[in-house]
């Protein structure tokens, strides 16, 4: 293989197998100048053909000398790659021109990177990422208002004043004791709903009225308990009972005191009053708690 230096355009005749297959630098023995040759440089044109002589004697004088050189030049050049292949380590590459030293220096340092092999140990030390979970939530948060938003206002608002009401009413009905307390006058609004209001915390059981004869005498006979339903001792009140007719008009009304004055919890105490002479237009009797202090009739 021929080659040619650039400075001084001395010619060599070199083994390709000295370059190896990557190339390496060869030193001119002439001019001293380093360059990179190739393996697969193409081979410098020779200015003559073999089989053509010089035309005059100057010119077989100057191929003479030539070709001298050239051996001279070869001798000298190829100790030099000898001793350059004892050498480990590859020399550097010829510096580029100045235009593509240029192009080196902007170019992104990340691409060279890129070509080299990646390292699974250096992947695997990277720090690894944080994840914000508040920002997921933020986003879900978000996401559920804006579906919300595409909903119908008249819908939305139609349900949720649905279900207001019927949460008013229930706690209407379960606090209508102490709403009455404060209020007296709503008893007759459950009332006439058909909810009892019993802010005594008594009710009577076993209810009972009949006739009987005494001393020759039909009397009318009104009997029953009353029964603590609370878990505390309650007072017990006097209870006021009234005759009423078929109109539903109160005819007659006494009142009578129970014995027992305080009932213990869940406990209970009988009463029995007796009506002498009673109305004959009689249809019902109501019967209810009033407080103590209006004595009409001794319980017997």
């Amino acid at each position: 293989m021929k080659i040619k230096c650039p400075d001084c355009s001395t010619s060599y005749d070199i083994k390709p197998q000295v370059l190896g297959d990557q190339g390496r630098s060869v030193k001119c023995a002439r001019c001293g100048n380093r360059w990179f040759v190739s393996p697969k440089q193409e081979p410098e044109d020779e200015d003559l053909p073999l089989d053509e002589e010089p035309e005059d004697e100057d010119a077989a004088n100057w191929a003479a000398d030539g070709e001298e050189e050239d051996r001279e030049s070869a001798a000298d050049d190829i100790p030099d790659e000898e001793e350059e292949e004892e050498d480990d380590t590859p020399p550097p590459p010829p510096p580029p021109p100045p235009s593509r030293q240029a192009e080196a220096d902007n170019a992104d340092p990340g691409a060279e990177d890129d070509d080299k092999p990646v390292d699974i140990e250096t992947l695997a030390k990277r720090p690894k990422i944080k994840v914000n979970p508040n920002k997921f939530k933020r986003n879900r948060i978000g996401a559920i208002f804006n579906w919300l938003m595409r909903r119908n206002y008249r819908r939305v608002a139609g349900i949720g004043l649905f279900a207001g009401s019927i949460a008013i009413c229930a706690s209407v009905v379960m606090l209508r004791d102490s709403i009455v307390k404060q209020a007296p006058d709503l008893a007759s609004l459950f009332e006439a709903v058909g909810l009892d209001v019993n802010l005594r915390g008594l009710e009577f059981r076993d209810l009972r009225t009949f006739h009987e004869l005494q001393e020759g005498e039909q009397v009318l006979v009104v009997e029953g308990s009353i029964r603590n339903i609370l878990g505390e001792n309650t007072s017990v009140p006097a209870v006021r009972l009234s005759i009423r007719g078929g109109d539903l008009q109160e005819i007659y009304a006494w009142t009578v005191e129970p014995r027992t004055k305080v009932l213990k919890g869940l406990d209970e105490t009988r009463f029995r009053t007796i009506l002498a002479d009673p109305p004959s237009d009689a249809s019902d009797i109501q019967v209810r708690f009033i407080d103590r202090g209006k004595r009409q009739v001794v319980l017997e």
